[in-house]
């Protein structure tokens, strides 16, 4: 750009990066907790495999995806190229992530006999999960 000076940074971004960062993380080790304490933990071939679901859900649909809508907010005055590809990388990593969580929990119903998509927690979220994937393939 001409050599024109950058933009600063809008008045606080630091601040509420970090606050977003903390939540996020607060979030991830509640639900981690909150599994471990009160559902027995995490297991892909077993009775717990249905735990696997809230906590990719949880990094995936909500931390990950989040920090990669942040990428270009934090990494303003990075190489545009580093960025993007930063930016793709964290929503890759959101989208498998909750793949994953999807993937146990339709093998955790299958295995124990229980009709798949049968409240609205699940169209809402499947919904959103095919919406997430639509609108990164059609990018």
């Amino acid at each position: 750009m001409d050599g024109a000076p950058s933009p600063a940074s809008p008045a606080g971004l630091s601040a509420y990066v970090v606050v977003s960062q903390l939540l996020g993380l607060t979030l991830l080790v509640t639900t981690g907790a909150w599994l471990g304490r009160y559902r027995g933990g995490v297991a892909w071939h077993s009775p717990l495999q249905f735990n696997v679901h809230p906590l990719c859900m949880v990094l995936g649909m909500v931390f990950l995806q989040g920090d990669a809508l942040l990428v270009y907010r934090v990494f303003r005055h990075e190489a545009k190229r580093s960025t993007k590809a930063l930016h793709a990388l964290l929503h890759g990593l959101a989208l498998v992530i909750a793949l994953v969580g999807i993937v146990a929990v339709f093998e955790f119903h299958q295995t124990k006999g229980i009709p798949d998509m049968y409240s609205l927690h699940s169209w809402c979220g499947m919904a959103a999960f095919v919406l997430y994937l639509l609108q990164g393939l059609l990018q």
